[in-house]
């Protein structure tokens, strides 16, 4: 939320995967008017020089935008990871010009870089009144000059004209509070898992309290299963797929279908080659427990994240998880978390509430990316909103 406008496209670029989509509000509510994707690596390989990977990416843009027939310039995009720290803070209530001088000096205080290096944005989240002249409540943001500049660097190379720049974390929460329009006093953890990086969003009343992301998600497991059995980067996603994430309450780590090739194939050579079974090493196994451990470590961050948000909120406490992201696409990851966090989980429709049957977009597409389009619906929800 660093800067506010209107426009058509929500432009979302992930860390491996481009999601450009266009809205339109109609008499009837909101429909989807178009929908373009494009890998960004489609070999699974991100390059090691700056100038290719950001070549890579506005290629991706521009074939994600081309395949939707998408030709509207304007657009609403976001920026993600560690380098975007927002804090909650409460203030005594006080004129705008003091209270901005006020948040400069707040941002000193927890910013780990130049304050000269970053943009600074700040939303007021409420003012509560008490014997002392009433408080404010206050989020603020900053975001590291340098990635705020090179994200909209691929964006106008693409031939956009970027007029709002947001959060990820913030469009996410956008997308599900206008699709599943919680209940008054509804406490939600939502949770967006891509390909490079994990958001994590704290829900209360319409707002975030808390706001956080962390770098374990989707790739983190493939690199995993890649390094355990030495496989590339496209057998360690088709492994991870079928493998999916285990069932703890029903079977051991592994839950690798019968009719897996790949896997068959894999304990086949090594048997060959060690000639003998290897059992409990088998290659479902040894991927089962790169799932699972990679999964426990990112279930152990969020629930750090969760009771700190509990602890800081005069006991608030979180009702339930909303996954979203592709990874949240993994099967059975939604029973780990609950069994995990002994919370209620679901995932997120970024398509509940909008119209998708005169847009033309082919079903099987909206079908296999729907829960990947949270942070894209987001952001093309505020083009059509504000």
């Amino acid at each position: 939320m660093l800067f506010r406008s209107k426009a058509t496209i929500g432009l979302d670029i992930g860390s491996s995967l481009v999601k450009a989509i266009q809205l339109k509000r109609t008499g009837r509510g909101i429909e989807l008017e178009k929908l373009g994707m494009a890998d960004i690596y489609p070999s699974g390989i991100r390059p090691s020089d700056p100038a290719e990977d950001r070549r890579m990416r506005t290629d991706a843009v521009r074939m994600a935008l081309a395949s939707a027939g998408i030709t509207a310039k304007q657009s609403i995009t976001s920026i993600s990871g560690e380098s975007i720290i927002v804090r909650y803070i409460q203030l005594p209530d006080m004129p705008e010009a003091e209270l901005k001088n006020a948040l400069q000096w707040e941002a000193e205080e927890f910013i780990p870089f130049r304050i000269e290096d970053v943009n600074l944005d700040s939303v007021i989240l409420g003012r509560t009144a008490d014997s002392e002249g009433g408080k404010v409540d206050v989020m603020l943001v900053s975001a590291k000059k340098e990635l705020v500049d090179q994200h909209l660097e691929i964006v106008r190379e693409a031939g956009l004209t970027p007029i709002v720049i947001d959060v990820d974390s913030f469009a996410f929460l956008n997308c599900f509070d206008y699709n599943h329009q919680p209940g008054p006093g509804e406490i939600v953890a939502l949770v967006n898992i891509g390909s490079g990086i994990t958001n994590i969003n704290i829900y209360v009343e319409g707002a975030s309290r808390f706001s956080r992301d962390i770098s374990i998600a989707g790739q983190t497991i493939t690199t995993a299963i890649q390094s355990r059995l030495g496989v590339d980067h496209a057998e360690a996603e088709e492994i991870k797929r079928r493998e999916g994430a285990p069932d703890l309450e029903a079977r051991p780590a592994s839950g690798m279908p019968e009719d897996s090739s790949l896997i068959d194939t894999i304990r086949g050579a090594v048997e060959q080659i060690s000639g003998h079974a290897i059992g409990d090493s088998a290659p479902e196994a040894i991927a089962g427990k790169a799932i699972r451990n990679t999964l426990a470590n990112l279930v152990g961050e969020i629930q750090r994240s969760i009771h700190f948000f509990e602890n800081q909120s005069g006991g608030k406490a979180v009702q339930k998880i909303v996954l979203g992201g592709g990874t949240s696409r993994l099967p059975g990851i939604d029973r780990f978390f609950e069994h995990e966090m002994r919370l209620p989980v679901e995932l997120i429709n970024p398509l509940l509430r909008i119209d998708v049957g005169g847009s033309g977009v082919d079903p099987a597409l909206l079908d296999k990316s729907r829960e990947m389009l949270g942070v894209g619906v987001g952001l093309a929800l505020r083009g059509v909103m504000e």
